[in-house]
């Protein structure tokens, strides 16, 4: 081996990189995308997640123990208060609506407080300096228990308010007051009923996605393309053969790793399991089309491939997969709302986890079917375009 010649040969590589501009920039741009998101998200933390309380602390203000546990926990960037129902509008009836909006997914938690929420936390701390037998008192709390992390974040800043307010040490054996937590959704969920329905999702993304791009730019490489418009077949049969084609293999896909989930994991699927392949099957659907529409950009399977981080990357960290929207920062949580595989990841849990049916998710499969059908139709003019 002569080091003259391996020079040689690095050089014509190198100066051939010059030349194209659009590899310089996905050489430089690529790993700056990367660590901006891996730093914003995985340094985020969870934040703004929405709560309800119903405070009916019959106790005056001033003494009023919930009201002093509430203006602490509005402090708080974890918990966004959307709404206090005071002492004087509570009622059994304000409880329950409380606790519909968190089956309703309209909220992430509602907190209430009793009547004699202070005198049973009075009671409970006097008979703890005493030494004698404590009865806590009680603050329930419903809350949807489909992501684990908001379960933690909500209970931990609930702890940590009241023992600021009561100014207790910590690791109390019998604190003054304790949590009734009751979940309303994924009452024995573990970590992996939360993550397969996003695994599920972004799979289908990525194989389809990256199949449909690579498998058209080459078609047009080979001329196979041409020839396939030179017959009687249409742009749009062309588009939609693809797609049937792809969005089959990532069915099947979804249908594997749904299948491996439930008999090597027992994972919940409290709705119906056909559901969280319809959303699937859209979200392939649309991501080939994406998919055809990026590739008139490409000239080859090098620059094709320079694509594909720049779809997947925003997508696998922001989407929601890994951990929830609430612990994106804020400034970059527009942007998850208008990746498709936020709702298809949503979807599918509230289908696994909540067990709701095609009504409750009528907003999710809306998305993913216009995202399918623009994609398509954009990929459709694209291709006669270039025709």
């Amino acid at each position: 081996m002569k080091a003259q010649r391996v020079l040689a040969i690095a050089k014509k590589n190198l100066r051939s990189l010059r030349h194209d501009r659009r590899t310089i920039a996905f050489i430089v741009m690529v790993p700056l995308l990367m660590i901006s998101l891996f730093g914003y998200t995985f340094g985020g933390e969870v934040s703004d997640v929405s709560v309800y309380i119903v405070n009916m602390d019959s106790s005056p203000a001033n003494q009023s123990m919930a009201a002093s546990i509430i203006a602490d926990l509005q402090s708080r960037s974890t918990l966004d208060v959307k709404n206090i129902v005071g002492p004087e509008d509570a009622t059994i009836a304000s409880v329950s609506q409380a606790r519909q909006k968190v089956l309703d997914a309209d909220i992430w938690a509602a907190l209430v407080f009793g009547e004699n929420f202070t005198q049973d936390a009075a009671a409970a701390l006097a008979s703890l300096r005493s030494g004698s037998q404590v009865t806590p008192a009680t603050l329930q709390v419903y809350i949807d228990g489909t992501n684990p992390n908001i379960v933690q974040a909500v209970t931990n800043d609930i702890q940590v308010s009241v023992q600021k307010v009561l100014i207790l040490p910590p690791n109390l054996l019998v604190p003054p007051i304790v949590m009734s937590p009751q979940l309303e959704y994924g009452a024995g969920a573990e970590f992996i009923d939360f993550f397969a329905p996003g695994v599920m999702g972004l799979a289908a993304m990525m194989v389809t996605f990256m199949l449909s791009i690579l498998s058209f730019v080459h078609e047009r490489g080979a001329s196979t393309l041409d020839r396939l418009l030179a017959t009687p077949v249409t742009e749009g049969e062309v588009i939609a053969g693809y797609a049937l084609a792809f969005g089959v293999v990532g069915l099947a896909q979804s249908v594997v790793i749904l299948t491996a989930a439930v008999l090597l994991f027992d994972i919940q699927i409290a709705g119906n399991a056909l559901l969280v392949l319809l959303l699937i099957f859209l979200l392939g659907v649309g991501n080939q089309g994406l998919g055809f529409l990026l590739s008139s950009v490409a000239k080859n399977e090098f620059q094709a491939v320079q694509l594909i981080p720049l779809i997947l990357f925003p997508s696998i960290l922001l989407a929601g997969v890994f951990w929830p929207l609430e612990a994106v920062p804020s400034f970059l949580q527009p942007v998850s709302y208008v990746l498709p595989l936020t709702y298809a990841v949503e979807g599918c849990r509230s289908v696994m986890i909540r067990g709701w049916g095609a009504g409750d998710v009528a907003l999710q499969i809306t998305v993913l079917l216009v995202f399918a059908v623009v994609m398509l139709l954009l990929s459709t003019f694209g291709l006669k375009r270039r025709r």
